[in-house]
């Protein structure tokens, strides 16, 4: 397994005073090995481009308009009941629109930790590195082998995990500081490309914007810019190229949670859920020139996991209601994928 922790030296973010790594394990909250912020990382993220983003979008009827880089907001009908099985659909075939794909990648999960919150993954996150090594053996990833056009399997590893410890600023975090992170990771580990797939987890309380004029945000707690639960991303790095990287603040909040009652708790399948989502976007359009719905006026845009979400409204609020199914022998409740070949949101090709 590669390992991270050999190599990472330094990190900046507005209000980081530590950045720990680790190999794929339990995180637990930073202790030791601090090592401290330099301007480095800050610096190539300000000269960075970035490709695309695509955000998803909060179970809210309030949610704020979007431009191109976010995903519709139009969604099917929800059934009656939560974790209902295989709900087949059709809301419209993705179109390839001529570029790059996914076809074998390792992700990696950086968790970002805030002194003031004890985090470990079951108390934040659930288990998403489990997540993956049990979607990466499973039939449920193989839906991407007719858009990558390739067939064969454990395509998808995990890799090394990295830990950031950070004094929450008193504005929220911005996409460039999410790229500071990335790049912090990416520039000492050498892994960039396609090939690699950073997934950045923010812990509870973390407001995070697109930019630094904070409209359109995660931030359950201010919902005049409450505009995504999570959204997957590319840049362009002047000194290390291309990087895919996804961002899931923390889930199990009003707007972007799974209903209750699910398989392994409404925290670690709201992560796993969303999770899911964003990798599978990434896989089939990583830089927005990919597989996407352009057929369809209400889908126009929608990649293949915008047109599988399905909500329940309930008297408690809204929420995400995905199916519950076996992935690699393992129940998760986590939403299907749209699936060309079945022309329905399914859970195997």
């Amino acid at each position: 397994m590669t390992k991270i922790s050999s190599v990472l030296k330094r990190l900046v973010i507005a209000g980081l005073v530590a950045f720990i790594v680790a190999s794929a394990g339990p995180v637990t909250r930073a202790q030791d090995q601090t090592i401290r912020p330099t301007a480095a990382d800050d610096a190539a993220a300000r000269d960075a481009t970035r490709v695309s983003l695509h955000s998803t979008p909060p179970h809210t009827l309030a949610a704020p308009a979007r431009g191109r880089e976010s995903s519709s907001n139009t969604r099917p009908a929800a059934p009656a009941q939560p974790f209902g099985g295989n709900r087949v659909q059709n809301p419209g075939d993705l179109d390839y629109q001529g570029g790059a794909v996914v076809d074998q990648a390792q992700s990696h999960a950086v968790y970002v930790l805030n002194p003031a919150v004890h985090c470990t993954t079951p108390r934040c996150w659930g288990d998403p590195e489990g997540f993956l090594r049990d979607l990466a053996g499973s039939e449920f990833i193989h839906i991407t082998d007719q858009y990558v056009d390739r067939h064969h399997n454990n395509r998808y590893t995990v890799g090394g995990n990295a830990m950031v410890s950070f004094t929450l600023p008193s504005v929220p975090l911005t996409d460039s500081n999410i790229q500071a992170v990335v790049h912090a990771v990416a520039f000492r580990t050498g892994q960039t490309g396609y090939n690699h797939i950073y997934h950045v987890f923010l812990p509870p309380g973390t407001d995070e914007c697109f930019d630094n004029t904070f409209t359109q945000c995660y931030s359950p707690d201010k919902p005049a810019s409450f505009a995504f639960c999570a959204y997957h991303s590319s840049v362009d790095f002047t000194d290390i190229g291309h990087v895919l990287y996804s961002v899931e603040p923390f889930q199990n909040v009003p707007g972007c949670n799974d209903a209750p009652g699910s398989p392994n708790g409404q925290l670690a399948d709201s992560t796993n859920d969303t999770l899911s989502h964003e990798l599978f976007e990434t896989i089939t359009d990583p830089d927005g020139d990919g597989w996407l719905n352009t057929a369809s006026s209400a889908l126009f845009g929608n990649e293949i996991g915008d047109e599988c979400v399905f909500l329940l409204f309930t008297p408690a609020g809204v929420f995400g209601n995905p199916p519950a199914f076996k992935i690699d022998g393992k129940r998760y409740a986590v939403q299907t994928e749209y699936n060309n070949s079945s022309h329905a949101c399914t859970v195997e090709p």
